[in-house]
């Protein structure tokens, strides 16, 4: 596909995380004529998924044409106030493909821009001793794309249906907030590469073919084959995950890590939280056994040397490629996103406000310079961003929720 920026915002809009200077963007990239056999891609890759129903009596060409000029800046009042309510559907019964299809996604993202537009003109106040919320926000939830070999993507998120597809000769199942190959008594002829990603304000589960269980927190992705062939079992992620891998003596499970570290298993369960925002890529050992290696190509057949952790290790892999390992590591935290919570110990600001970031989809500023407070406790995830903020604030340090979900961090 010709321009990722665009894929990448039309994904973030289907999934509901698009800012409002995103959005402007993707407007900007619509109009333009040399991204219209590539929105088209998009707009056909959408609708595979049946995730919108279209019927009634509308002319599609009309819809398009409508859209055209909300863009160039002459949509009426009255347009933005029906669809303020929330995603319509889309009527027609004409057969013209291309229409069916592109209308009634523009109509949406139409909907998607009137929404921003309502929500802009009547804010909601809440005001607190350190909290300043003109719009809050809510906590994220279960929201991922599967990008399929050929590179077609389904949304996935909570109001979509239990499905069953095959990839391959694997047999895909999906439910709400959790993803499963199969693979039967026969190993898959065929094995295909498959991504999940999650958005900011998203996670998702997924089960490999194997058996294997992973959990995505937010702004990850998971790279791995739809059937496990040969002699290894190799996956790439980024972000963070936490893996329970099926124990099979013969093929040992590799986690490539962004292309920046390794970590070998038979059968064990650990974390990795490899954001490309922390100062270190964290290996976090619960049971087994693993071994980490810095910077290592997957299965090369030489003879490769790393660090073997033992139950309750850490390591922690610096840009240096210097490998740390701690002892003892307090599980409930490194666990304590799988388990819907926050959890800081002597955390300092920016490192709080990154996880928040990546939970409810903000961008955070600071007004000044940094405020030199350190956190601590544990904070439900299932909190809206000022019930967040309001328990945060008690260490004196200022907020504001702007439009656009944008947080500022004051001075005091």
């Amino acid at each position: 596909m010709a321009n990722p920026a665009l894929s990448l915002l039309f994904d973030k809009y289907l999934l509901g995380t698009i800012s409002v200077d995103e959005l402007h963007q993707l407007q900007g990239y619509i109009q333009a004529e040399e991204n219209q056999a590539v929105l088209d891609q998009l707009l056909e890759q959408a609708f595979a998924n049946s995730n919108f129903s279209i019927a009634g009596d509308d002319d599609p060409q009309e819809m398009y044409e409508a859209f055209l000029d909300r863009l160039k800046g002459r949509a009426i009042e009255k347009e933005e106030e029906e669809i303020g309510a929330g995603t319509l559907v889309i009527a027609m019964r004409r057969r013209r493909r291309y229409f069916r299809i592109a209308a009634a996604a523009i109509i949406l993202l139409v909907a998607g821009i009137g929404i921003y537009a309502y929500l802009s003109r009547r804010p909601v106040i809440i005001e607190k001793p350190n909290v300043y919320v003109t719009r809050d926000v809510r906590p994220g939830g279960n929201r991922a794309i599967l990008i399929l070999s050929g590179g077609r993507r389904l949304v996935l998120d909570s109001t979509t249906a239990d499905t069953v597809l095959t990839e391959g000769s694997a047999i895909i199942a999906g439910a709400t907030g959790k993803l499963a190959y199969q693979t039967g008594n026969h190993p898959a002829v065929t094995a295909m590469l498959n991504t999940l990603a999650t958005p900011r304000g998203g996670q998702y589960q997924l089960t490999l073919s194997d058996g294997t269980r992973v959990w995505l927190n937010a702004a990850s992705s998971i790279t791995y084959p739809t059937a496990f062939t040969g002699a290894h079992r190799n996956v790439t992620i980024t972000g963070e995950a936490y893996f329970e891998v099926m124990k099979d003596v013969s093929r040992p499970f590799t986690v490539n890590v962004n292309g920046k570290a390794e970590v070998e298993v038979l059968g064990t369960d650990f974390n990795i939280n490899a954001y490309e925002d922390e100062a270190d890529i964290k290996a976090t050992l619960l049971t087994g056994s693993v071994k980490v290696l810095p910077g290592v190509p997957v299965n090369t057949g030489d003879d490769k040397m790393g660090l073997v952790l033992k139950p309750g290790q850490q390591a922690q892999l610096a840009k240096t490629e210097k490998i740390k390992v701690l002892d003892a590591v307090d599980f409930d935290e490194v666990m304590a996103w799988k388990n819907g919570l926050f959890s800081f110990t002597d955390a300092d600001l920016p490192t709080v406000m990154r996880q928040l970031a990546r939970w409810y989809n903000i961008d955070v500023t600071y007004e000044g310079a940094v405020p030199n407070q350190q956190f601590n406790g544990k904070i439900g995830k299932n909190l809206t961003l000022s019930e967040v903020l309001d328990i945060l604030a008690k260490s004196s340090v200022r907020y504001s929720i702007e439009p656009g979900n944008k947080l500022i961090i004051r001075r005091p």
